[in-house]
């Protein structure tokens, strides 16, 4: 209940209650005087009868004028008694009937006469008075006065406590993170507090965005190249880890660009030409990444840079290769002749569960071949894979995914997320899976790129969340929450939102709570403002959210805040070996530092043994995912809905 709603309830219970009291007040004592009133009458006529006696009044001259006196007096009965003896049961009785529970009775002992005791049966004082509308009109205009005075004042309240309903409005918006508390609203009262609210509000903006630089600056130092903002050595490192070890790539490219002239550059034409040069490569390598979803570029040296692009097929590799080799051909170099032996590349497709020193390896050789020609090239080392990959862009990948939307053929696999003490589950998060032509099992990360080159994903993701929200209702209330990873084509899609919206309110809200819905890193950084409002929504009506991937590039978190995340998934490039590189282990705190002002809880993900999963518990991280502790199996696998 608002402030001024509670303030005029219980001014208008107060001031009727002392309304109600003032009038029971008045009745009462009206009641009583009058009653001392019918009294004192009763006590004249009683004098009266003793006066008469004494005078030695005979019966017949009683009998002429008392029964009048007793009328006028309101006495409806007399009885006479002497020594406790009824001499007279009625001596005198009224012409009118009156019911005997209605009457007052008075007994009394003649002071001259002791042994003689009258007892006289009266009306009610109020018996025959009538209630007209002049004697009530000063009581109901006084009534009516009070009320009409107590409505204006309870609108005064109001309109006077409108403001402080505005600022408290403000910070109850403030405590929830809300944008909109930041801009006060006209009319705020008291004005000091308004001011003082717009000081503490900005002060706390400041510190938050003072935080989530700070947190940028800690990671960029570890993970980015300081020249040219790029991932550095060690960030390659980590991505390279974790694509190896990550099963939803089954193959992966990785190419190493040499500038073999950039040091004759800098030497010949100096420093700021080489720093063109560089600028150059920086660009041309991050728009060319941008055609590839999840795809990795960095400069590892002086005059190398790396691309890692996941999902890569071995004659796409050499699709690829040509590509960049053309574009890098067009550099504007300061003498245009030292293109002919300025770059050279080396490129390998590898396998998942390789070993990223063996990539690594391989790379330098194909490298060092590359070198040994005249001219800038490139060369691809032998293929080694062993897997049979169905190629990107073939019509085998669209009739495949077509006939697993149709017959609905979509599996769910399921990983346990667990708590610090391992044996308590957070929830459970749902990977889709499909069976190849082959009879074999692919994984999400190999058929959802190719859904979405199909124009198919939003279908898969829709058909997905449906199958989600029927287990979430076949499971119960009581069971442990379901997470499930949705694309941000989904969320932004309005048609598809208002769909998903519906049909979350048709189910309760313990249901409700129960789901968790997973978005990456990368695209909040990428839809920011579109996604803010979908995931508010999500919030509000008992959804929570989870961000996976974080800490895969450096990106601001302010989002943690904005969008009042609950979890925060770290990408399994920071936790791989983490109790060995001291770097992962302070952008770990940087990011947990992050959530310090927030409700959201830190999640490693890709947990492979304990030495991993102790170091996390000391960095303080509240659940941990990964093979230590489960493996992916099948949802059917899963009787017990609780584990």
């Amino acid at each position: 209940m608002k402030f001024t709603n509670k303030f005029t309830f219980i001014t208008s219970t107060i001031v009727l209650t002392c309304i109600a009291l003032l009038l029971i007040g008045g009745f009462i004592s009206l009641r009583a005087l009058s009653l001392k009133y019918h009294q004192q009458r009763i006590d004249s006529v009683i004098q009266v009868i003793e006066k008469q006696i004494d005078k030695q009044t005979t019966p017949t001259e009683f009998a002429q004028w008392l029964p009048d006196v007793l009328d006028a007096a309101g006495v409806v009965r007399l009885e006479v008694k002497r020594d406790d003896v009824t001499v007279y049961q009625n001596y005198y009785q009224s012409r009118h009937y009156y019911p005997m529970n209605l009457l007052l009775d008075y007994s009394y002992q003649l002071e001259k006469y002791p042994q003689v005791k009258l007892i006289l049966h009266t009306r009610q004082p109020f018996s025959d008075l009538k209630f007209t509308f002049w004697p009530l009109a000063g009581i109901g205009t006084a009534i009516l006065l009070c009320l009409s005075l107590l409505y204006f004042a309870l609108r005064w309240i109001k309109r006077s406590f409108h403001g402080a309903e505005l600022l408290e409005k403000r910070a109850h918006y403030l405590l929830q993170n809300n944008p909109t508390a930041r801009i006060a609203q006209k009319g705020e009262w008291p004005k000091t507090a308004s001011k003082a609210l717009d000081v503490l509000s900005e002060r706390l903006e400041n510190s938050r965005k003072e935080r989530s630089v700070f947190d940028i600056h800690i990671r960029s130092k570890a993970f980015l190249d300081e020249d040219t903002g790029l991932a550095n050595n060690l960030a390659f490192e980590n991505r390279l880890d974790a694509l190896t070890m990550d099963e939803s790539y089954t193959s992966n490219t990785l190419m190493l660009i040499s500038l073999h002239e950039l040091s004759a550059i800098k030497y010949q034409f100096g420093i700021k030409e080489s720093e063109k040069v560089i600028q150059q490569v920086v660009d041309l390598l991050s728009h060319f990444c941008r055609r590839y979803d999840d795809s990795f570029h960095g400069r590892i040296k002086k005059s190398e840079f790396v691309v890692l692009l996941p999902q890569m097929a071995y004659q796409e590799t050499k699709t690829v290769a040509k590509q960049l080799t053309s574009l890098l051909s067009k550099l504007q170099l300061p003498d245009p002749s030292l293109i002919e032996g300025f770059f050279y590349m080396g490129v390998v497709n590898f396998p998942c569960g390789a070993l990223a020193e063996d990539i690594v390896d391989d790379v330098q050789r194909a490298l060092f071949v590359a070198e040994q020609q005249t001219n800038s090239g490139w060369h691809l080392s032998e293929e080694s894979l062993t897997e049979v990959v169905i190629s990107k862009g073939t019509v085998r990948w669209r009739t495949l995914l077509t006939n697993v939307l149709e017959k609905k053929s979509m599996m769910l696999y399921r990983q346990n997320v667990m708590k610090r003490n391992q044996s308590d589950i957070l929830y459970a998060e749902l990977w889709p899976r499909i069976i190849g032509y082959d009879k074999e099992v692919i994984s999400a990360g190999t058929f959802m790129p190719m859904a979405a080159k199909c124009g198919l994903n939003e279908q898969f993701d829709k058909q997905m969340l449906d199958e989600v929200l029927s287990l979430l209702v076949l499971r119960g209330e009581h069971c442990k929450p379901i997470s499930i990873n949705i694309g941000a084509s989904l969320l932004m899609n309005k048609e598809n939102n208002k769909w998903l919206i519906f049909e979350l309110m048709q189910k309760t809200k313990k249901l409700r709570n129960n789901l968790v819905i997973e978005i990456s890193e990368h695209i909040i950084e990428k839809d920011y403002s579109s996604l803010r409002s979908v995931l508010i929504t999500l919030q509000k009506i008992g959804c929570k959210i989870a961000v996976d991937n974080v800490g895969k590039t450096v990106v601001n978190t302010q989002y943690i805040l904005d969008f009042n995340i609950d979890y925060l998934k770290l990408h399994a490039s920071l936790v791989r070996d983490i109790h060995i590189r001291k770097t992962n282990q302070i952008a770990v705190q940087s990011l947990m530092a992050s959530c310090l002002n927030s409700d959201a809880k830190v999640i490693a993900v890709g947990v492979d043994n304990k030495q991993e999963w102790r170091c996390l518990l000391q960095l303080g991280v509240y659940a941990g995912q990964g093979t230590y502790f489960s493996a992916p199996k099948p949802m059917e696998s899963y009787e017990n809905c609780k584990g």
